[in-house]
């Protein structure tokens, strides 16, 4: 059991700043998930195009556009930090795509009243909504996969480590915090007058991690790897090769958060229209019902952050991995109406706070600091290749069982095998140090 180091006063400032900037962003990345497949819906898509909408293009931007973004960041040394360029890049366009989201299908009819591009689109079979929705989407998933990547490192660069279970612990209360707010106040907008919730959204988001990109203040890094004098595709590729596949901790780590990756694929895609079809949810009862069941878990936030400093985010991990495959196997039986959706909702997001909490404190722990982007990123482009894959797999699924029931148990039996998966990577953690541990 390690000993819990207190935390200094100035530290508490860059906390704040850093759970600012992750409300107003969280509280943005609200808007895709929950509102935009309903508006996919309702434009006649099926499951099976919805998911390649919201799964497969983002990750199939992931793959290819995070892993150069991540090493350039790495090796990025500017007057604003190595983490910020990037950040304040994204702001801008992040925000226009979102604007321009809701506007999509007065822009696909204004496009379908072009004789040249509606005969186009009609011998390609796309719908002008659906073209315009897609860009936009593509538009911003590149960027804010640019932003919360860049986000994430910028984060492990300015919090020490011996506060990371503390930290994220907190972390996460104000993204909590942000899914409340827009589920219990926001959501019932999607209904009524989306333009409005996206442009609020936007706006909040844009001056908001503006500012956290002028207060934070990046430590000093010391030169970047020596290179050939270019940052190129094959510099990048072979930094890739070399570094981060050089021990079994890290082939074992990859497999076990890519299955965790497609355990969470059912509930991001279908979950909203779980409630929506399955239990027969307005938006606006749907949001509030989301609302309450997310911050049930604030109460316990803190004390959750000391006992993974404790404890170790390695031993905590496999814990929980087996403790929300049990919860889902249950809410697949049980689940019925809102009552039972509201107590097994609340019982299970207990639980994925602490997961989170720990997983957030878990990457940080086990990879190379001074290359914490490098190695979160290739974690990303194993998982980002597979649910390119699997995504459209789970939506064919989904359009075959006619049963958003199954949302339930699609994570049950996949967190099972990340669970023992990560038992694999806790093997090589002991051999490499345990306690002692030294990133290999």
């Amino acid at each position: 059991m390690a000993k819990i180091t207190k935390i200094p006063p100035m530290m508490w400032i860059v906390f704040g700043w850093l759970f600012w900037g992750d409300f107003v962003l969280v509280l943005m990345e609200q808007l895709v998930p929950n509102v935009v497949p309903v508006m996919l819906k309702n434009s006649q898509l099926s499951n099976t195009a919805i998911s390649l909408i919201l799964g497969t293009i983002p990750g199939f931007i992931g793959l290819f556009i995070m892993p150069i973004v991540a090493y350039k960041s790495d090796q990025t040394r500017t007057r604003w930090g190595r983490r910020i360029p990037f950040l304040a890049a994204s702001i801008p366009i992040i925000c226009l795509s979102l604007v321009m989201l809701p506007y999509a299908p007065y822009i696909g009819r204004m496009l379908g009243q072009n004789a040249w591009a509606d005969s186009i689109l009609k011998a390609l079979g796309i719908a002008p909504v659906t073209l315009i929705m897609c860009a936009f989407l593509v538009i911003y998933a590149l960027f804010n996969s640019i932003c919360s990547g860049c986000y994430s490192f910028l984060v492990v660069d300015v919090v020490d480590g011996r506060f990371m279970g503390r930290f994220m612990s907190l972390f996460r209360i104000f993204g909590l915090a942000a899914v409340f707010i827009f589920s219990y106040f926001f959501m019932g907008l999607a209904d009524t007058n989306p333009h409005l919730l996206f442009f609020g959204a936007a706006l909040l988001y844009g001056i908001g991690f503006l500012i956290v990109c002028l207060k934070v203040k990046e430590p000093v890094q010391p030169p970047p790897v020596a290179t050939d004098g270019r940052i190129g595709l094959f510099s990048i590729l072979k930094s890739y090769r070399h570094e981060c596949f050089r021990h079994p901790l890290y082939l074992w780590l990859y497999m076990a958060f890519a299955v965790y990756g497609i355990s969470q694929l059912a509930g991001n895609l279908f979950d909203i229209l779980f409630m929506k079809e399955t239990l027969n949810m307005s938006m606006d009862t749907l949001g509030k019902i989301r609302a309450w069941t997310t911050i049930a878990v604030i109460p316990l936030a803190y004390f959750g952050g000391n006992f993974i400093d404790r404890w170790k985010s390695q031993r905590v991990i496999v814990l929980f991995a087996f403790i929300l495959a049990g919860i889902k196997l249950v809410g697949f039986f049980l689940v019925s109406d809102a009552v039972s959706y509201v107590v097994v909702t609340i019982i299970y997001n207990i639980s994925a706070f602490f997961w989170g909490v720990t997983y957030s404190s878990y990457l940080p722990n086990i990879m190379p600091k001074d290359r914490f982007g490098q190695f979160a990123c290739c974690n990303g482009f194993i998982t980002g290749f597979i649910l390119m894959i699997v995504s459209p797999v789970c939506g064919l699924f989904f359009d075959y069982v006619k049963n958003y029931q199954y949302v339930y148990l699609w994570p049950a039996i996949l967190m099972v095998v990340a669970g023992l998966l990560l038992l694999k990577v806790n093997r090589h953690w002991e051999k490499c140090g345990g306690e002692n541990y030294i990133a290999p």
